[in-house]
């Protein structure tokens, strides 16, 4: 960046200089130009003088001779044939026409072959002969750029006009009108030579500013409008600019005001002075790239080493986020990063500190709380007893009863799970279908029930005694309360990484704020201490759903007063293996 800046100030301050120097020469160039054309209006203004001050002139005004034929021989022979032997050798102008109080001229003459002088009736009505009339026996110059004027009716170059009055030389009365061209050819090929070329442009202004000659960089329409220093024009003084001529920059040099208003414009094309800068401003710019570019591979390697000890920071924070609360990162330097680091161990060996003194200690007394719930009876007292009651239905031919012992010794066994939290989707279901036939038995033809879960889901586990409470609910707040009894559906499905679970039955259905009651948030101790136990098992389930799952998953009852309710649990798919079951 300081390259560039620097780079940007010399080739400022290089311009500057260039254009400063250029100016001065420019001036130079636009004071000779403007001494050319000072001489070329007095050379013919001269002439004109000479020419309407000869006898013969005057006389034929005068006199309203109405030969012009023997007029032009008298000039050519007598005492003025000097004067137009000049005319037409020096080269001076290219057309003249003299009038008198005819309509048209009493002599005329034309170097370049145009003809068809005006009519001198029409020519008094331009605003042209107003001027001359102004200028009361002075010159007036104006452009005659048109192939047809009322000047010329042939006009066959471009031509700088020049008229005056012709005046009594004895009375000081108007006696005639003389208008006389020089074409812009002559003008740039005697007083223009090599101040001009193609990259280069002169403009000669009037004294209303308006152009009168161009000359170079003819293929760029130039005039005093498009310069955008119309007021500095109208000064007496010689100066130069920078302005915008068609969207290009252009070193705009102009002199002071010569004896008959003409000023002399000349342009550089700005570009053209600092051509060889920008050849040095664009090898600069390609240096530094180049440099940049060299630079990147050591930029890259040098920002590496600075941040990959931040790097191997953020690292070692995500593993800690995720649960790695053993996690060091390794101090190699003693900068900012190496204090960052060495604050960031400490803080992770106290929060591992505060993990293992609360966090855990918590987890391990509801997870041994949940345990105990699980097992408020002895297993081998339990199968011993069932075992005798099975032995004497048996003796007595109670067959019904024996088979709901068989029922229900199997069902305590799927439920105690050897002690294990978590069960198949297999297992579950085969106690599902147990404890709904011994539900089945009790009700009789009042209770029709369905399980339709997917054998997709038998390699998946769920927590034990997850689905059979809702079904219990279902039974004891549902069917029991509706007459006639009712049905249960019990149905389980894989949707992508998730399990879906429906327990649908036909009983009394729940207002909105029963269901708010069963999914409020309990304390821990009132799940077991609470006289109101009609919602345990649901706050039992809710406490190890938490506990297990976290926030991943979702439980919604849908039911309304005598609609029957549905239960829809939506669990992560666990396969069987991961838990090692």
């Amino acid at each position: 960046m300081i390259s560039i800046t620097f780079g940007y100030y010399c080739y400022q301050i290089s311009s500057k200089q260039i254009v400063n120097k250029v100016s001065l020469t420019n001036l130079g160039v636009v004071n000779e130009i403007r001494n050319n054309m000072t001489s070329m209006q007095r050379n013919i203004s001269d002439w004109i003088t000479v020419f309407s001050l000869a006898p013969e002139i005057q006389e034929s005004l005068v006199t309203k001779n109405r030969v012009s034929k023997r007029l032009q021989t008298s000039l050519y022979l007598g005492q003025t044939a000097s004067i137009m032997n000049q005319m037409l050798f020096s080269k001076n102008f290219d057309y003249l026409a003299l009038y008198g109080a005819e309509d048209y001229p009493i002599f005329q003459e034309a170097t370049d072959g145009s003809n068809g002088s005006g009519s001198l009736k029409q020519i008094q009505l331009t605003e042209i002969y107003q001027y001359a009339l102004k200028k009361n026996g002075a010159s007036y110059w104006f452009s005659l750029n048109d192939s047809s004027t009322l000047f010329i009716q042939n006009n066959r170059n471009e031509k700088i006009g020049m008229t005056r009055i012709v005046r009594d030389i004895h009375n000081g009365n108007h006696i005639g009108f003389v208008f006389t061209g020089i074409n812009l050819k002559t003008i740039k090929e005697q007083y223009l030579r090599n101040l001009y070329d193609d990259q280069h442009g002169i403009l000669i202004l009037d004294e209303k500013g308006s152009t009168l000659l161009q000359a170079g960089m003819e293929a760029i329409s130039m005039n005093s409008s498009s310069l955008s220093i119309s007021n500095l024009l109208h000064t007496y003084e010689s100066g130069d600019a920078i302005t915008k001529v068609h969207g290009k920059n252009m070193l705009v040099t102009y002199s002071a005001i010569n004896e008959n208003g003409w000023r002399v414009v000349y342009l550089v094309p700005l570009s053209l002075l600092t051509k060889e800068l920008s050849s040095i401003k664009t090898f600069v710019f390609i240096m530094i790239v180049a440099c940049l570019l060299l630079s990147l591979p050591f930029m890259m390697v040098l920002t590496r080493i600075i941040t990959s000890p931040i790097k191997n920071l953020v690292y070692s924070m995500e593993r800690f986020q995720n649960g790695h609360f053993d996690e060091r990162v390794d101090i190699k330097y003693r900068d900012e990063i190496g204090h960052l680091s060495r604050g960031y161990n400490k803080m992770v060996k106290n929060i591992k500190k505060l993990v293992d003194e609360v966090y855990v200690l918590e987890l391990k007394e509801k997870e041994a709380e949940l345990k105990a719930l699980q097992s408020q009876i002895n297993p081998h007292f339990l199968y011993n007893t069932l075992d005798m009651i099975f032995w004497e239905a048996e003796s007595a031919g109670q067959s019904q009863i024996s088979e709901m012992i068989i029922h229900l010794s199997r069902l305590f066994r799927l439920n105690l799970n050897k002690g294990k939290s978590m069960t198949n989707l297999a297992r579950e279901s085969e106690m599902l279908e147990l404890y709904l036939s011994l539900q089945k038995m009790r009700f009789k033809d009042s209770l029709t029930y369905q399980i339709n879960i997917s054998s997709e889901l038998n390699p998946y586990v769920i927590m034990k005694l997850i689905l059979q409470p809702f079904i219990e609910n279902a039974l004891v707040h549902g069917i029991e309360q509706k007459r006639g009894g009712g049905t249960i559906s019990v149905s389980g499905e894989l949707i992508g990484s998730r399990m879906l679970f429906q327990i649908k039955d036909s009983g009394v259905g729940m207002s909105e704020e029963t269901i708010q009651q069963l999914l409020m948030e309990q304390p821990a101790s009132n799940i077991n201490t609470d006289n109101d136990t009609s919602g345990y098992a649901i706050h039992n389930i809710i406490a190890r759903l938490k506990y297990y799952y976290n926030d991943n998953y979702q439980l919604r009852f849908i039911s309304s007063m005598g609609q029957g309710t549905t239960v829809e649990l939506n669990l992560p798919a666990i396969r069987e293996s991961k838990e090692g079951i």
